[in-house]
């Protein structure tokens, strides 16, 4: 008789747990997808000051040239505004490139393996690539300070150094929180029920 009972209630617990466990689940994929869509939104705003850099680069090319061969002055330091204009057109362009899987991957021997392992590869890989774009983001700004104290500038555009090195380590933010997502996808996937 006391079977019964003990049976009935370590199964009611049971659910009670899988319950907690489910809604934990709905929780922590409703927080990335609400991460997801700040990232998405703040990588598609920096894309277009990644636009800007471009159109930069055809404007300070354009007036240069239409300055050297129709008035035989070319515009001064445009070599360096091109090269500082690239900076800025590459820099806020890769988190959203990222997200729209438009960087070089190579899976053809990945997509062979079950889902899970996929995952965990997954995982892993996204993992180093966020500590790659960590150490980007440290390195750039450490790299920016020693820039601004020295007082570097361009030496035809008299341009400062250091707010493209800052620029560099600000685009990175976006990518570590794309890696970031990434990881954390991978192992809800790679530690999910229902998963093969």
């Amino acid at each position: 008789m006391t079977f019964l009972p003990f049976f009935l209630l370590r199964h009611s617990l049971q659910g009670r747990r899988n319950v907690r466990e489910e809604e934990n689940r709905m929780k922590f994929e409703k927080y990335l997808n609400h991460l997801d869509k700040f990232t998405r939104s703040f990588s598609h705003s920096l894309e277009w000051v990644g636009v800007i850099g471009i159109l930069l680069m055809f404007l300070v090319n354009f007036i240069d040239v239409v300055g050297a061969k129709l008035f035989l002055w070319p515009l001064p330091g445009s070599v360096e505004i091109i090269s500082f204009s690239q900076i800025v057109a590459i820099a806020p362009a890769i988190a959203f490139t990222l997200i729209l899987g438009r960087h070089i991957r190579v899976e053809f021997i990945i997509d062979r393996f079950p889902k899970r392992i996929r995952a965990a590869i997954s995982s892993v890989s996204s993992f180093f690539s966020l500590i790659l774009f960590v150490l980007i983001i440290w390195q750039s700004y450490l790299y920016g300070v020693s820039l601004q104290k020295a007082g570097e500038i361009g030496s035809t555009s008299y341009l400062p150094f250091y707010p493209f090195a800052y620029l560099i380590a600000f685009c990175a933010i976006p990518v570590c929180l794309v890696f970031l997502i990434e990881v954390l996808k991978s192992l809800n996937e790679v530690f999910g029920r229902g998963s093969s």
